[in-house]
């Protein structure tokens, strides 16, 4: 009789100190991070891309989108309207990087209110700017609004 107690003790046990995360519907882990990459997405933790990702809550009492990302990634510096990507890159041609809100190539996101935006992704290397070509060579901001069906 002890014998059979202990066993169903340790099997409590080991059923105890099983995993204790949670799953979304479709097998994803909600704590875990994604990295927007233009085409997909993917796990930060499997990313070795320099990539800085902004989840931006409702009612974060911003203004506009410039003065949300001012000093919140590293390498990104905005001046007004103006957005840097580290640093000046030429000195002929824009230093703007490409913006893309919704899947959509843009120039001005100074109608956007931070209160529509889901998240902003920030692509600064090589790398992950490929796919935009010479267009992306100095970096791309990706926004995702509230309201996109992605």
């Amino acid at each position: 009789m002890k014998k059979i107690a202990l066993f169903l003790l340790a099997v409590m046990m080991v059923s105890a100190c099983g995993s204790s995360k949670l799953y979304t519907p479709d097998g994803r882990d909600p704590g875990e991070e994604e990295v927007n990459l233009g085409y997909q997405k993917i796990k930060k933790k499997d990313s070795t891309a320099s990539t800085a990702s902004l989840k931006v809550p409702r009612g974060s009492g911003y203004s506009n989108i410039y003065e949300y990302l001012q000093g919140r990634v590293a390498g990104v510096e905005v001046v007004g309207t103006s957005i840097r990507i580290r640093g000046e890159r030429s000195i002929n041609s824009s230093n703007e990087p490409l913006i893309i809100v919704d899947g959509m190539e843009t120039s001005d996101i100074s109608s956007i209110s931070p209160e529509e935006v889901q998240s902003i992704d920030v692509l600064k290397d090589a790398s992950t700017t490929a796919i935009y070509g010479s267009r992306g060579a100095n970096g791309v901001i990706l926004i995702t609004t509230r309201s996109s069906n992605k």
